[in-house]
């Protein structure tokens, strides 16, 4: 369920931000681009924290010995 929301507010927060980057360029506004680019983005944030805890479990603490 919390995949489906992230989903649903990325892409609205995509549009959002879509719309206003082209409205300072003076551009014109593609929804399509905004969703595809709010879309790849909420991946990454998934995929992201699972790299890295994957990375930090995968080592092992060095041990000292003196």
């Amino acid at each position: 369920m919390r995949y489906i929301v992230t989903i649903f507010w990325g892409a609205i927060l995509g549009q959002v931000v879509g719309f206003l980057i082209s409205a300072l360029n003076s551009a014109t506004y593609d929804p399509k681009l905004s969703l595809v680019i709010s879309v790849i983005f909420a991946v990454i944030l998934w995929v992201l924290p699972l790299i890295m805890d994957a990375n930090t479990s995968t080592t092992k603490p060095t041990q000292h010995q003196e």
